[in-house]
């Protein structure tokens, strides 16, 4: 079973939405479906073929196609703007003419050699949508509107083999002009939602230089290249493909994927991710990753595959979309049945009832929350926070209770030196020189927490040999040295340990001289941000398969009262699912690996990230639906903040949604529109409600 993305086109509305679903679902071998209109996409999970789906779409009324390389968003706007500016320039002429006091009196004939072609050339997409969705007895936005427009154009031409005065071409000319023009911007305000995505997609440079066998440089487009190639990245420009660096030392800016403003120093053997922008000298890389291989392409396909997904606040317009268009039908025939038995014939009753069938499209109601969405995890992406689950990340602002892991969550996730005991002739410096002098090429933690505790230069080191389990042995300076464990170095007692410590002896030919006492520590902003997020409302837990003491010790230093210690990934799972069955929305922090069990049952899983290019992080986009590339614990705070604007704006447009059309409906039906345009407005009102949920929404992005 495969889970595959494709485009979807002619969708206008929340009814559209049901519509493709409900052909989806109906194809042998569709499991699920769920359908954005706001990317136009679809994400189809099952083992049908691409093929049968197409056929069952089209029957439809829609159309379905496989993705191609440009995010969406980025489709082109020209074919909508010629219709936009078409029905507009034919359309004034006929506005012009019903000012009053105007002396400009068109010709029946000319005006509907002017309304004919913006009602059935410009706006003939509405009722060839319509026309299609009406063979499979559904009904949608374009349904509404081209009972609407040609309903006015059919009383037009009947005025006008009547010999009336006054013709009502213009109503229905505006009245597409007006939605084609709504139309338009909308599409315009929504392709900014995915800018954050084309900017990611864009950071990768077409070209890079390839340095041959000979040593000789080939500028080649970077799909050619291949693992294993070595590439020159000048300064300033793009790093084309993930690897490594092998020769240079430089400063690389990573900001567009982490949301780290300041660049970070590379050196021999530090990780390069596509993207990244090289500053103060050359650097030579060796490619390890191309194509959909890179953090880059993985992160811009996590981004895309989350704003085609849908969030739950989406179920309720769903709902409500599945009846709408029917009900609006029926009222509109209603409204038109009322006026007419009132004696106002048919002249009178059909434009309080085409008011009502336009100004009810729920093309707003549809954008409401996918727009929403879109906009947000894009601003998410820009710092760092990659979103796979739009639900995940509403279930975050909604959060009662947030789990951390301790090891590499809460803490930093790597020995550091706490202390050095002196037991021989030797100073503490002279002791952790000699430590950082033997492990000097070890790429064991210990000796990375050593190193960095050593400021100064280390020495050379002779017959350097690793016992695995026990530790190294080498001579530096002529004197021979042995560091490890008790065990290792022939002690009968262990050494002095400090809680949640590690002790590794340092001992010459003489015996033992010194004891290097190493331990995790505290990340240095989490009581701060534990703190923050306690004033938020939230209940904090610390959930470890470490032992209880130092548990305790570490959730006190960063003000967490709830722990739970000496727990398997097992635990985890069966702790997270007792916390839900309370009722709780639960949250919990991991690094993605051995906490993958609690992550995903969580009803919302954060994996914290280590920065670009570090195995870590591809772990963790593999176990949870939100990753946090930025190293550190601010970046939650970051996410929650965004979850809650995220879920504010949803809220805010479908309130204004539902509002528009509870207090205008019922005005069209009593024909109190009729003195502000009626049908025109109606138009201008539908394209207006739909613009104002794009633009409300593209606030997120500040």
């Amino acid at each position: 079973m495969s889970q595959q993305t494709y485009t979807v086109s002619g969708m206008t509305c929340a009814a559209c939405v049901r519509h493709v679903e409900k052909a989806l679902a109906a194809v042998p071998g569709v499991t699920t479906v769920s359908v954005n209109l706001a990317t136009s996409r679809v994400r189809v999970e099952g083992t049908a073929a691409f093929e049968a789906m197409a056929i069952q779409v089209e029957d439809a009324g829609y159309g379905l196609g496989r993705i191609e390389a440009e995010p969406p968003g980025s489709e082109d706007l020209q074919p909508a703007l010629r219709r936009m500016w078409l029905a507009l320039v034919l359309t004034t002429p006929l506005l012009v003419a019903m000012v009053p006091g105007h002396s400009l009196r068109l010709p029946g004939w000319l005006q509907a050699v002017l309304a004919t072609p913006v009602v059935f050339g410009a706006g003939l997409g509405f009722f060839r949508r319509a026309g299609r969705q009406a063979l499979h007895g559904q009904a949608s936005m374009d349904t509404l509107v081209a009972l609407g427009a040609g309903i006015a154009w059919a009383f037009a031409v009947g005025e006008w083999w009547g010999g009336a005065n006054h013709l009502s071409f213009e109503t229905a000319s505006a009245l597409v002009a007006f939605l084609l023009t709504g139309k338009y911007l909308e599409a315009r305000a929504k392709s900014h939602a995915t800018d954050a995505l084309r900017a990611l997609l864009a950071l990768a440079p077409p070209t890079a230089l390839r340095i041959g066998a000979d040593g000789s440089l080939l500028e080649v487009p970077v799909a050619r290249l291949q693992p294993g190639d070595r590439v020159w990245v000048r300064p300033g420009q793009a790093v084309p493909a993930d690897g490594r660096v092998v020769a240079g030392q430089a400063e690389v800016d990573e900001s567009m994927l982490t949301g780290e403003p300041m660049p970070v120093p590379k050196g021999s053997g530090d990780p390069l991710v596509a993207g990244t922008v090289v500053h103060g000298s050359m650097l030579e890389q060796e490619i390890q990753a191309v194509g959909a291989e890179t953090q880059l392409a993985r992160m811009a396909a996590m981004v895309a595959e989350a704003q085609g997904s849908k969030a739950p606040a989406q179920e309720l317009a769903d709902r409500i979309s599945a009846v709408f268009v029917p009900i609006i039908l029926t009222l509109a025939l209603a409204t038109f049945a009322g006026w007419w038995w009132q004696g106002g014939g048919f002249a009178h009753a059909w434009r309080p009832a085409v008011t009502l069938l336009v100004i009810a499209c729920p093309c707003a109601l549809g954008l409401a929350t996918p727009v929403a969405v879109m906009v947000g995890l894009g601003a998410a992406a820009r710092k760092g926070v990659l979103v796979r689950d739009a639900g995940a990340l509403e279930a975050l602002g909604q959060a009662t209770d947030l789990v951390f892991d301790k090891t590499g969550t809460l803490t930093e996730g790597r020995p550091s030196l706490r202390r050095v005991v002196s037991t021989g002739f030797l100073s503490e410096a002279d002791l952790l020189g000699v430590a950082a002098s033997l492990e000097r090429d070890s790429e064991h933690p210990i000796a990375r927490g050593i190193r960095a505790a050593h400021q100064g230069p280390t020495a050379a080191v002779e017959g350097f040999r690793t016992h695995p389990g026990g530790g190294i042995t080498g001579r530096v300076e002529g004197r021979s040295w042995r560091l490890g464990s008790a065990a290792f170095l022939g002690l009968t007692s262990p050494f002095p340990e400090e809680e949640g410590g590690i002790s590794v002896g340092l001992a010459d030919e003489q015996g033992l001289q010194g004891v290097l006492i190493l331990g995790d520590r505290l990340r240095e902003e989490a009581a701060r941000v534990a703190g923050e997020l306690r004033g938020q409302g939230l209940k904090l837990h610390l959930l470890t398969g470490d032992r209880r003491a130092p548990a305790l010790a570490m959730a006190a230093a960063a003000g967490i009262l709830e722990v739970i210690a000496e727990v398997l990934p097992e635990g985890k799972l069966a702790q997270v699912r007792a916390m839900q069955a309370r009722g709780l929305v639960v949250g919990f922090v991991g690094d993605g690996v051995n906490d993958a069990p609690a992550l995903a049952q969580a009803n919302c899983g954060i994996a914290m990230g280590s920065g670009p290019g570090q195995r870590s992080t591809g772990a963790a986009m593999a176990a949870a639906p939100i990753v946090l590339l930025r190293p550190g614990l601010e970046p939650i705070l970051e996410a929650r903040k965004l979850a809650l604007r995220i879920h504010r704006v949803i809220r805010q447009n479908l309130a204004w949604a539902f509002g528009y059309n509870l207090v205008l409906v019922p005005l069209a039906a009593f024909g109190q529109l009729e003195r502000f345009g009626g049908p025109m407005l109606a138009g201008v009102a539908m394209g207006l409600s739909s613009l104002t949920v794009v633009l409300n929404a593209l606030r997120l992005r500040r």
